[in-house]
């Protein structure tokens, strides 16, 4: 298999079914579909147990185990060479996954790949879409515009990332104590540390509906998963959170570890 999908949904079946359908007409890639449910309490569970595709795979935890556990219980699962963690609510468009690992074959040490988007933050921010709303159309508006153009990114937010099986040797999988929230923010820094870089593909936009997820889903249990993936988050980098700040980390040019250049 070339590419596996894998999908953590928890109460966000209206936008899988949009995101699946997008999948299906979008992604020429040899591809299979691992879709892990949190034990959603929506209708999720009822949808998925009709779908009827070959190409699709579904684990239904007994609890919601987070999003770092139900990550890695696809990534354990996947067979493809190439490897894609995403959020239901994100719409791919034509081409996408070539595009995506083209950038990633293209610069040996990027070891993730991730996409514009408008509703993504930083430097992925895609910028006012005034000239269509059509994703498609869009999207080959970039394409054109930024024909296998990327930048070196200090992280990359993790609605949709493409790696392939370096990540999991050389990093190691998602930290399974960060269940919601920082485990992008945690990815990118084990990354770099370890001397890889994380990259931005300028020619490749999606859509992401953002929170999906958290706005349909208890509030309460949202705040208490994310207050405590923070915590630890901060904890266990803490040294480089004192010794650089945030904005040093993630966000200003000037490099952190050593050999990194200047994120220009």
């Amino acid at each position: 298999m070339e590419l596996s999908i894998i999908i953590v949904n928890y109460n966000a079946r209206p936008f899988l079914a949009q995101c699946l359908a997008a999948l299906a007409t979008t992604t020429t890639t040899p591809h299979e579909i691992i879709i892990i449910d949190n034990c959603s309490t929506d209708d999720s569970v009822v949808w998925l147990h009709a779908l009827n595709n070959p190409r699709i795979r579904i684990i239904f935890n007994p609890e919601n185990l987070g999003y770092a556990v139900a990550c890695n219980q696809g990534l354990e699962l996947a067979t493809g060479r190439y490897l894609v963690t995403m959020n239901p609510d994100v719409i791919t468009p034509p081409n996408w996954a070539n595009r995506l690992i083209w950038h990633l074959n293209q610069h040996p040490l990027t070891l993730m790949v991730g996409p514009k988007s408008l509703g993504i933050g930083g430097k992925q921010w895609a910028g006012p879409r005034a000239f269509s709303r059509s994703l498609p159309a869009a999207d080959r508006k970039f394409a054109a515009l930024y024909a296998r153009q990327s930048q070196r990114a200090k992280f990359l937010i993790g609605c949709l990332v493409l790696f392939d099986r370096r990540l999991p040797t050389e990093i190691g999988l998602f930290d399974e104590k960060l269940a919601l929230g920082a485990d992008d923010f945690d990815l990118a820094l084990r990354i770099r540390e370890k001397g890889y870089q994380l990259r931005i593909a300028c020619d490749v936009l999606i859509e992401h509906a953002v929170h999906a997820s958290f706005n349909r889903s208890d509030p309460v249990v949202n705040e208490k998963m994310a207050t405590a993936s923070w915590a630890y988050f901060r904890r266990k980098w803490a040294t480089y959170l004192q010794e650089y700040g945030w904005d040093r980390l993630f966000a200003d040019e000037a490099p952190v570890f050593p050999g990194e250049q200047a994120f220009i």
